[in-house]
């Protein structure tokens, strides 16, 4: 008698075709490889929408005080401070503009001048002549500066651009946040959902703390030296405030970055301006570093001073200049997220939010 051909259990893998299980995991790895590309492509996109959810925090921020202590509804508290910065930022325009205009196109013809006072200075210097030499020939700076003047107008244009487009959506998102929160969070699976509300509420605060931080930071390191360039009689002190303000931003980077115009101008105007501009630029370092940090800003959101020099040099390398700009508040969603969703979620550790100033909502 025949035996009956060997049938296999339908659980058997036929031969030749994946089993069930690693097709699916092969499918949820190019799923993961397409995102990845994507983001990559829209990154730039992506750090503009994190702007407009920075501007949505400061505008929540600045009006939820207003808000509790006049008992008044949040659609209104946020109107009256968008009216209010508003006026405040016309005002400021009406009655500085003018002068800080000035005193920044004065700027820009005083850094010609600047420049090339160096260059003489340098080649009586043999390192100085080598380093000329050496500028020289990569590029020689008239050529330079044609070839880069319509690239800086295009990328000016551009950052314009992008900044009333980063200010008007964050508008929305400040005035209709619970849409744009529950639209995100839907697409976490739901017995996650909880945890990751929690988890953005506590990136939430952290991320407002730090904004006000740094707003206080920028007002008092640009009126700081602005008086004291004011003083040392070093000319357009206040476009150079301006500029040490908004570079204040940046952490290590920017408030470099806004000293070199200011102690190339100061040297040309003798030693003696020079010396003292370093000494204004310096004083308003330690200031920030002794004064501001620890005692009004003690309150706020702050990483530590390393993670955050890291942060800006690899979020410079990965995502260019929108990436230094950013690199921060990135670095502090980041801490967060690996703080809760790894150090606790996954770890077990303790919850301590102490280092960042982070207070659990609904606490005093």
């Amino acid at each position: 008698m025949a035996e009956a051909p060997h049938i296999g259990s339908p659980s058997e893998p036929r031969r030749g075709r994946l089993p069930v299980g690693a097709a699916r995991r092969l499918v949820a790895i190019g799923l993961i490889l397409a995102l990845a590309a994507l983001v990559l492509a829209l990154i730039d996109v992506l750090l503009l929408a994190f702007g407009a959810v920075l501007v949505a925090l400061l505008l929540d921020a600045l009006s939820e005080p207003l808000a509790a202590r006049l008992r008044m509804p949040r659609p209104i508290a946020l109107t009256a401070v968008t009216m209010a910065i508003m006026l405040a930022s016309a005002a400021g325009v009406w009655t500085f503009g003018r002068e800080a205009l000035d005193q920044l196109r004065t700027l820009a013809e005083l850094l010609p001048r600047a420049w090339a006072q160096a260059q003489t200075a340098m080649a009586a210097d043999p390192l100085g002549r080598l380093a000329l030499g050496q500028l020289n020939a990569v590029k020689a700076p008239d050529e330079l500066l044609l070839r880069l003047a319509p690239q800086f107008t295009a990328d000016l244009a551009t950052g314009v651009a992008s900044a009333i487009i980063v200010a008007f959506a964050g508008l929305y998102l400040a005035f209709h946040p619970q849409t744009y929160l529950r639209g995100a969070i839907s697409l976490v699976p739901r017995s996650a959902r909880p945890r990751a509300r929690e988890v953005v509420t506590t990136m939430n605060h952290a991320l407002r703390r730090w904004l006000l931080g740094q707003l206080v930071s920028m007002a008092l390191v640009g009126a700081t030296t602005t008086l004291g360039l004011w003083l040392a009689g070093v000319p357009t002190p206040l476009g150079l405030g301006l500029l040490a303000g908004v570079g204040q931003f940046v952490p290590v980077v920017g408030p470099m970055a806004a000293a070199l115009p200011g102690l190339t101008i100061a040297l040309t105007q003798g030693t003696d301006t020079f010396i003292w501009a370093g000494i204004v630029y310096l004083g308003a370092a330690q200031i920030e570093a002794n004064l501001i940090t620890p005692l009004v800003l003690r309150q706020m959101a702050q990483l530590p001073m390393a993670l955050t020099l890291f942060a800006v040099l690899a979020m410079g390398l990965l995502l260019g200049p929108l990436g230094v700009l950013f690199a921060t508040p990135l670095a502090l969603v980041a801490y967060v997220a690996v703080k809760m969703l790894y150090v606790e979620g996954f770890l077990g550790g303790p919850a301590d939010d102490a280092d960042l100033g982070v207070q659990e909502p609904g606490s005093a």
